[in-house]
């Protein structure tokens, strides 16, 4: 991994993952972070929340990350949301590039984790 992003992987259990990023997210970075996220989802588990609280910088080819990862997790039939807070900086760049409207965005880690629950739905095609 970049030393401009770490990755904590957790999670509450029945089958929900939660990758907490801090640093940045950019060029430099991006194919490691996909890879790490992909490698942090077991096969039996159903959905991946990236909480994005502590990222303090991301370009468009960090919201490209997360829209891979997304497309990726479809192919597995798995499920993906954002944590963002409301007033974060970044997420201002999420909604400018157009990708909010395809990215599961929550305002925390809990929020997107009760959303999981509330609908298990369908995983959007890739």
């Amino acid at each position: 991994m970049s030393d401009l992003a770490t990755i904590d992987v957790s999670g509450p259990g029945d089958g929900i993952v939660v990758a907490r990023i801090t640093g940045d997210l950019d060029l430099s970075n991006l194919h490691a972070v996909h890879a790490a996220l992909v490698d942090a989802m077991p096969n039996d588990a159903h959905a991946l929340v990236v909480d994005l609280a502590g990222v303090n910088f991301l370009d468009s080819s960090g919201v490209e990350t997360l829209l891979r990862m997304q497309r990726s997790l479809s192919v597995r039939q798995q499920r993906f949301a954002v944590a963002i807070p409301a007033e974060a900086p970044i997420r201002r760049a999420i909604e400018l590039s157009g990708a909010g409207a395809d990215l599961a965005l929550h305002p925390s880690v809990d929020a997107a984790i009760e959303a999981l629950r509330a609908d298990p739905g369908e995983v959007p095609a890739a």
